[in-house]
Formats: C-alpha cells, sequence, structure tokens
C-alpha cells in the first residue's frame, strides 16, 4: 500500500532502502536499531528515514513518524471509502493481496469503582454526548467536590466507549476510540476501611507523557527533549481516536501546563478531565445526588455488602451523607464491618474522621488564614442561602467589595459552594466540616455570631409594630430568610440571651399571627410557642413584670386560637395570671386582655361569662383616652364577638342587629379584613333566616377577596359557609363539595378543632366521607 501511495510522487515507487525501512518498522523495531546494508546507521537515521516521512506525509496527506506510519496505514485499509483502483499510476505493477488488519485497542482503565452504576442518568448522557466525534468540544472537565463520584462517572462513560470500541460500532451512540488512556494524581482513595495512599500518582506533566508512551508502545520518548516529547505524542494522537483522562488535575503540580498541553491536543483527542475546581472549559457539574438517586444507591450498596437498613434508616443515611456517593459507600461499609449505624453517623460527619478529610481537607487546608475561609465558616451559620449582604457583614465587614467577590467566586471554583441569584449555599456534608472548622477558632466564632445575630436584628426590625388583624402587612423578603431567623433566635434561647430575643419576638409577632392564616398555623405557631415559653421564664427570673404580662397574652392568644381542650385550659391558666399582673401595664392592655378572655370563654362554650368580660371591656373602653381610629377598632373587635354570642345563643336578629353596627364601624375606617370577616356572619345569619340570594351575594364576595389576600384561614370559612348554603337550597351535592374544600383547608392549615367541626357537618349531611 505504501509503494502504490507514492508511485504518482516518485514515479517507481519505495526504493529498496526504504522498503528496509518500513519492514524494519513494520517488525517492532525502534529507531536507533534500524539498519541496512552497506550504511552507517547515523546516515539511516538522520538521512533515509526523514525523508521517508516527508515522502509518506505528502502521499497520504497525514504527518508521518516512526511511531505513526503504520497506524496510519492500518488507518486507510480499514476505510470503506479506500480504493486501490482510484491511486493513479503510470506504471503498471502486480496488486498485491493485503489483509485487512484487526483493530488494535489500547487502554489502561483501572477496575470499575462499582459494580453497577447507580444514578447520574442525565450527566452520563451529558458527558458521552460531548466526547461525541459530532460535538465540538475536545476539552471536557467534570468538576464538584471530593467524593461526589467524578471518577466514577468518568470511568463509567470510558467503560461504555471502551465496549462500544471493541465491537467497532457505536452502541446507541456511545462513541469509539482507538486508544483510551487513563491518569490520576489522586493521592488517597477513601475505602470502608479508612484511607489508602495511591503507590503511583502522575503529578507532573512528564509523568502524564510517560504514561501515555507507556500505552502507545509504539512511542519512543526516551532521551529526547520535552519540546522533541510534546511533538511525538501529537503526531502520534493526530492519526488515531484517543479519549485521554487526567483525574484530580487539583492535585497536579503544574497544572497550567497541563491544561495548555491538552489544550493543544489535535482534534482527534478527547480530554476529559476531573477536578474539584471549577475551570472554564466545557463542563459536567456534579453535586449531591438527589434524594431518589441516594437512596437507591443505598439500597444497592446495603444488598452488596449484606447490610439490613429500614426505610427509616436508609433516610437518615441519606440525610447524614447529603447525598455525597462516596460517604454513602463508606458508611455502608462501616456497617457491614459490624458498627453501630449511630457511630457510623457520627463518623461521617466528623471533621478529623476519613469522609470529611478525603472530601475537604485538600481544598480547605490552603484557605486557612484568608477571607475566602472566613466566609466559608461564616456560611455554615446559616442553615438556608443567605443573602450575599448578610453572608459578607457576618464574615468579613471589613474587606472591601472586590476581595470578597473573589473569594466567594474562589469558593465556588472549588466547588465548596454554589450561588444563585445573589445567594449562598452548601451541601450538608460541606455544612457540617465548615462547622467543625468554625469550633476550631473560637475567638472568630464569637465576632461572627455577634455579627450574624446584629445582621439579623436590623433585617427583622423593618417588619415591627404591623397589623396583626389585617391584611395590608408588608413582609417582603422575610419567608426566603425565615429558617435562617429561627436558627438565629434559637440560638439566643440557647445563650440565654434575653434582650436580643425579645426584640426578636416583638419585631416578629405580627408575621407569625399573619402566617397562621396563610400557611400551616402550626409550622408557624409552634415556633411562637416555643419562644414565648422562653421569654415567660427569661423575664420572670428578672422580675420584669410588664414583658411577663405582654408575653403571657400573646401565648394565651395563640393557644386559644389552637382551640385544643389542653391548649385552652392552659390558655385560662396565662390570662389569669396576666390580668393578676394587670396593674404594670396601661388600661389599654387591660381592655385588650378582658375581650381576649371573653374569646377564650366562646371557644370554651362559656357563653354568659364571655358577655360579662365584653361588658366590662366595653367599660374600660369608656374610661380610656384614645383616638377616634383606635376606639373604633376596638369597638368593632367587642362588637364582633358580641355578635357571635348572639348567634350562638341562636338569637339571629340581634346578632343581625349588632353585626350591621360592626360592618358600618369597619367600613368608616377601611378595615378591611374586619368587613369581610363581618360579612361572612352577616351571611350565616342570612341562611339561618332564609335570605339565601343575600347570603350567597356576601360569600362570593368574601371568598373572593379572601383569595386574593391568600388568607386561607377566611377561605376555609367561605367555603364552610358555602356548605350551609347549599345544604339550605337542598343541594347536599355541592354541600358536601364545599365541605370537603373547607376540610382539606382546615387540615392545611392545622386549625384542628375546626376540622372536628367540619367533620361533623358531613356526617350530618348523610353522606359518605
Amino acid at each position: 500500500m505504501a509503494n502504490e501511495l507514492v508511485i504518482p510522487i516518485t514515479g517507481i515507487g519505495l526504493t529498496d532502502v526504504q522498503k528496509s525501512i518500513l519492514e524494519q518498522v513494520f517488525a517492532g523495531k525502534k529507531l536507533k536499531d534500524i539498519q541496512v546494508t552497506g550504511y552507517a546507521g547515523g546516515t539511516v537515521q538522520r538521512v533515509f528515514c526523514p525523508k521517508l516521512w516527508e515522502l509518506l506525509s505528502d502521499a497520504t496527506k497525514q504527518k508521518i513518524r516512526i511511531n505513526t506510519v503504520e497506524l496510519v496505514l492500518e488507518k486507510l485499509l480499514q476505510e470503506p471509502k479506500y480504493n486501490r483502483s482510484e491511486i493513479v499510476t503510470d506504471i503498471e505493477l502486480p496488486l498485491i493481496s493485503l489483509p485487512i488488519a484487526s483493530k488494535r485497542l489500547r487502554h489502561n482503565l483501572p477496575a470499575p469503582s462499582c459494580t453497577t452504576f447507580v444514578g447520574r442518568e442525565e450527566e452520563i448522557t451529558r458527558l458521552l454526548e460531548l466526547l461525541s466525534p459530532r460535538h465540538s468540544a475536545h476539552l471536557v472537565s467534570v468538576d464538584g467536590i471530593g467524593g461526589v463520584g467524578k471518577t466514577t462517572l468518568v470511568l463509567e462513560a470510558a467503560y461504555r466507549c471502551l465496549h462500544a470500541s471493541y465491537n467497532n460500532e457505536t452502541l446507541l451512540g456511545v462513541p469509539t476510540f482507538d486508544t483510551i488512556i487513563f491518569t490520576s494524581a489522586k493521592q488517597s482513595y477513601l475505602t470502608s476501611f479508612g484511607l489508602l495512599p495511591s503507590l503511583a500518582p502522575r503529578r507532573t506533566l512528564r509523568d502524564i507523557f510517560h504514561q501515555i508512551a507507556r500505552i502507545l508502545n509504539e512511542l519512543d520518548i526516551t532521551g529526547v527533549s520535552f519540546e522533541e516529547q510534546l511533538d511525538l505524542i501529537k503526531d502520534a494522537f493526530s492519526c488515531q481516536r484517543t479519549l485521554l483522562i487526567v483525574d484530580n488535575l487539583e492535585t497536579v503540580e503544574n497544572q497550567q501546563d497541563v491544561l495548555a498541553f491538552l489544550y493543544e491536543l489535535p482534534p482527534t483527542v478527547k480530554a476529559v478531565i476531573t477536578t474539584r475546581e471549577q475551570i472554564l472549559f466545557v463542563p459536567v457539574r456534579l453535586t449531591s445526588m438527589p434524594e431518589s438517586d441516594g437512596l437507591c444507591l443505598i439500597k444497592h450498596e446495603a444488598q452488596e455488602k449484606g447490610v439490613s437498613l429500614s426505610n427509616k434508616d436508609s433516610q437518615t443515611l441519606y440525610k447524614f451523607t447529603g447525598g455525597i456517593p462516596v460517604a454513602i459507600s463508606y458508611a455502608i461499609g462501616q456497617l457491614a464491618n459490624g458498627y453501630p449505624i449511630q457511630e457510623v453517623l457520627g463518623g461521617v460527619s466528623q471533621s478529623t474522621g476519613d469522609v470529611a478529610r478525603f472530601c475537604f481537607e485538600t481544598s480547605v487546608n490552603p484557605l486557612a488564614g484568608q477571607s475566602a475561609h472566613k466566609l466559608l465558616m461564616a456560611l455554615a451559620l446559616f442553615p438556608m442561602p443567605p443573602l450575599q449582604d448578610a453572608l459578607v457583614q457576618v464574615a468579613v465587614p471589613e474587606m472591601n467589595l472586590n476581595t470578597t467577590s473573589a473569594d466567594l467566586a474562589r469558593l465556588r471554583g472549588l466547588s465548596l459552594v454554589r450561588q444563585e441569584n445573589n445567594r449562598y449555599s452548601m451541601l450538608p456534608l460541606t455544612r457540617e466540616y465548615a462547622l467543625a472548622e468554625l469550633k476550631n477558632y473560637p475567638d472568630f466564632e464569637g465576632e461572627a455570631r455577634e455579627r450574624w445575630i446584629s445582621w439579623y436584628l436590623n433585617f427583622s426590625q423593618r417588619y415591627i409594630g404591623q397589623d396583626a388583624k389585617g391584611w395590608q402587612g408588608q413582609f417582603d423578603g422575610l419567608e426566603e430568610e425565615w429558617q435562617n431567623l429561627q436558627a438565629a433566635i434559637e440560638w439566643c434561647m440557647v445563650e440565654g440571651r434575653y434582650t436580643e430575643m425579645l426584640k426578636f419576638w416583638q419585631n416578629l409577632e405580627a408575621y407569625t399571627h399573619i402566617m397562621g392564616r396563610r400557611e400551616s398555623r402550626l409550622r408557624y405557631w409552634d415556633d411562637r410557642l416555643s419562644w414565648t415559653a422562653w421569654l415567660i421564664q427569661a423575664a420572670e427570673q428578672r422580675g420584669d413584670w410588664s414583658v411577663t404580662a405582654k408575653v403571657m397574652v400573646d401565648r394565651a392568644w395563640t393557644l386559644t386560637s389552637m382551640g385544643r381542650q389542653k391548649q385552652l385550659e392552659e390558655a385560662d391558666e396565662l390570662f389569669t395570671k396576666a390580668w393578676e399582673l394587670r396593674h404594670h401595664q396601661e388600661t389599654l392592655f387591660m381592655l385588650t386582655l378582658a375581650r381576649n378572655i371573653a374569646v377564650l370563654r366562646i371557644q370554651q362554650q362559656r357563653l354568659d361569662e364571655a358577655q360579662t368580660w365584653l361588658t366590662q371591656a366595653r367599660q374600660l373602653l369608656q374610661e380610656t383616652q384614645l383616638e377616634q381610629q383606635q376606639r373604633s377598632r376596638q369597638l368593632v373587635q367587642i362588637q364582633y364577638y358580641q355578635g357571635e354570642i348572639f348567634f350562638k345563643h341562636e338569637k339571629y336578629e340581634q346578632a343581625k342587629i349588632i353585626f350591621q353596627e360592626t360592618l358600618e364601624l369597619a367600613q368608616a375606617m377601611n378595615w378591611i379584613r374586619a368587613i369581610f370577616c363581618t360579612q361572612n356572619w352577616l351571611a350565616d345569619v342570612a341562611i339561618k333566616q332564609q335570605r339565601l340570594d343575600e347570603a350567597e351575594r356576601l360569600l362570593t364576595e368574601g371568598l373572593r377577596v379572601a383569595e386574593a389576600n391568600e388568607d386561607k384561614s377566611r377561605i376555609a370559612f367561605c367555603q364552610r359557609s358555602f356548605s350551609f348554603l347549599a345544604k339550605a337550597k337542598g343541594n347536599l351535592a355541592d354541600a358536601q363539595n364545599w365541605a370537603n374544600k373547607a376540610l382539606e383547608n382546615f387540615e392545611k392549615l392545622g386549625m384542628l378543632p375546626e376540622v372536628e367541626e367540619t367533620l361533623n357537618i358531613l356526617q350530618n349531611l348523610d353522606i359518605k366521607i
């Protein structure tokens, strides 16, 4: 074939010397060993060989050297389009029948790290797509924190390519290669029995060169300069499709040189690097496994290692490992070795343990003493992603914006933090490690926590003094910070920070009341109950009776609204104690307390006592000097509950009159929520008095406004009243439908007494629930 290819150029084909050189090359001889009778070795190597490579390069249109000539010719023979008759020659020569060479596939892939590849379907699909010759990217990075599964993913892709290459065909879109080369700078491996050192890490560019030369056994780079080695490797790669994997780039000593080498490789090479640092090539970015994949991996690893795990244990293990594959595998290996699960879980999150050292030491240790390290530790204080301003003010308030932006970019580059819009987050396992780091720097921790509390006190200050009984509260941005606020408040309670705790309660009191009508009140009011219990005890210990009485009333009102028997009993005790402390307060406090006790008595079905307390509230209102707006507001609330008492006594006409007066007062002061709460009662009265069209009009408007204000509590009450209306019209199916809607909302809100009342309504409809 070589002879026929050069005939159009030389007119005579190969000389005897050239044929002899090629025969020796094909026999496996190296350049220094080639001999031609009658010529000195130096002449053959310096004169005849270079001219032969130049001639064959012209003939094949590919750059030929001693280490590539056989590969190029074999590749041409394998191409279906190669047609010997197309080679133009002026000399008739006998056609030599050459056998098609079998494909020689070279690789040095290590054994797979897992018997079955679990999850990561989206990532493996993307990686295989990037390795396809159809995709222009020739340098691909797979990045993520240590232990997230970068090497496992790349090896899975490489073995799929290897399988497709052995079959000499593309299987379901899997790319094929002539050579697959794996080099790793990894310093250690995490196994179930601890960290094992890597015995031969490839940590320099020369190490990588020698690994490549070893796999391409025709390539001899010994004794030549670095530049010649580089040229020889590029030439060898140029005539074969190669997958080159550089594992653990972050521990390579000369990263920029390695990247430059990979960047300059010919297009026949696909290079994949794994790294903990994000770099600006085409990336496949790995984070923790989603819960479904993580649980599948836990189940698979447990079966492989003969470990029995309950669903609860599996969920706990996923939570503690944060979905990091190496931590999952390590933990189950420890369980298989006989360690109890609690000990294993503790070891996974321990900062000095094998998992933490493997995943984080390499990345975090170089940051010690730098502002980036402070940012990482401070971020661990926030259970949910904080705003950048919050993080910077807590960690390094003295730093300028450019410096902190560069530090945050560095942490992102190391895959230690993630950025979403203007917020920063970290994986659960990273957070555990960072919290442990924080404890190693107690001076910084103390300063950071003070700034943390101060930032959230200032943040929550803007929400103080809003109307807890209205719809007009402005709480933009508070929901996103709620869990971070909870963490700050809980720390204040643990540390006995009374002054800060009291400020937090005052700032957030209205918000927790309002959210109890929009979302599950148990979610928000459980926090209220925890805070108020702590504040009452702390205030009593300090003899701060004014605060004690106020917090008692707030807690008792919350318990009254929750409505269970034990909660009502505790509310009764608290109201009694608060009444005994009323002389520490102003008259307005006593008025509010009397009205709240009346509401409790209504909940307890002690209606006559409720009326007595409302009468006392009226008297206190007359004795109190208030602005007209405040006076009207107090009167609306007193009359509202008097109307409820009349309704429950079945005195519907009297209820109608007082509710109408209440409505006019609320309308005069444009108290929107009070207007529609009152109209709901007027609709209920109208249903009792068979004024059904009027009831429907009031309820339709009330439901529309409640939905517009996202007040699920009012929505549920409207829906329950619609059920009464449908029943009054004789439409039991509609009555059931409305009652079921109300029941669903009451259940979501955690309004348990209302849930029981609505269930009774459904039972009284004689319809199966």
